[in-house]
């Protein structure tokens, strides 16, 4: 087993040094998505809910929203702030404001797999303005397909209502750091998070275009193998595409839903420390991103 191991370790190895030029534009292009559109949106949101967190603001909001949102999807109300901040950010900032809570013991791994599925939120900003506004000319494009991926989650947590979830396993921590410190060890984790997504976003990148370059596919396939892969790559390539506009929405809408392998991974990497189950995460999106695009493309042509 070793052997077929290093076998395909060298292999690799090979395809990588013999594709140096895809490897650097990889990496290049890669860092360029990162810090122009995931670093800015959610490097200052992950020390914000570190503090929020360690300050039990959680328990605020579970006096507050979190009644309505625990109804709703069956959880413990202090996990509201999770659903709250994923949305004002984007994935995988859900990972880490799950995996503060799990650090801190106030929710349980079986709670975590469940409100880890239905808070996979794309930027507001990249949905609505890159999508909507600068790649197809349309403010009401881009709400719709937000509104859509909104949907999406709704659905997904309504579906996982029947999974069972302990409730408020420690809300008496003791809170012997000043503020100082809490701001200095929420940013190092902020970047050491940074560091993982970005690392990652390379490494998918790389691999979609050598794989790009060797198989012989059409350009649809390609683009369906790209935003699989990865999700800003894929929807770039799928506004190029010479097909009717309702498609090309109702593919863009797949991507987003579904986040891309990219991204899911990311939240696999952010929370190796605990049991997460990627397959029925993995299984859930691609279901329900299946069934809101199908239900976008019959509501399509009344709406856009």
């Amino acid at each position: 087993m070793k052997k077929y191991k290093f076998l395909l370790l060298t292999i690799i190895l090979i395809i990588f040094i013999l594709n140096i030029d895809i490897v650097i534009n990889g990496t290049k292009n890669a860092s360029i998505i990162f810090f122009n559109k995931v670093f800015i949106s959610i490097f200052p949101f992950i020390i914000l809910s570190d503090i929020l967190i360690y300050y039990d603001y959680h328990i605020f909001l579970k006096d507050k929203i979190g009644k309505f949102i625990s109804k709703l999807f069956n959880i413990d109300p202090n996990t509201s702030i999770i659903f709250i901040l994923s949305i004002l950010t984007s994935h995988p900032a859900n990972s880490v404001y799950i995996k503060d809570m799990l650090d801190n013991n106030l929710i349980d791994i079986n709670t975590s797999n469940k409100i880890l599925t239905f808070t996979y939120f794309p930027s507001i900003s990249f949905v609505i303005g890159t999508i909507g506004i600068s790649i197809y000319k349309s403010f009401k494009i881009g709400l719709i397909l937000y509104l859509f991926c909104f949907l999406n989650n709704i659905l997904i947590g309504i579906y996982l209502r029947k999974i069972k979830s302990n409730y408020s396993l420690n809300n008496n921590i003791i809170k012997d750091k000043n503020i100082f410190d809490v701001i200095k060890k929420s940013i190092l984790k902020a970047f050491n998070t940074s560091l993982i997504i970005l690392g990652n976003l390379v490494i998918f990148t790389i691999i979609t275009n050598i794989l790009i370059k060797y198989l012989n596919l059409n350009e649809i396939i390609i683009t369906l193998l790209s935003g699989i892969l990865e999700l800003t790559n894929g929807i770039i390539q799928t506004s190029l595409l010479n097909i009717n506009l309702l498609f090309k929405l109702s593919l863009t809408l797949f991507f987003l839903c579904f986040s891309g392998l990219s991204i899911i991974f990311q939240s696999s990497s952010i929370l190796s420390e605990y049991k997460i189950n990627i397959k029925r995460i993995l299984r859930v999106k691609l279901v329900f991103s299946l069934f809101t695009t199908f239900l976008f493309m019959i509501l399509g042509k009344f709406i856009i």
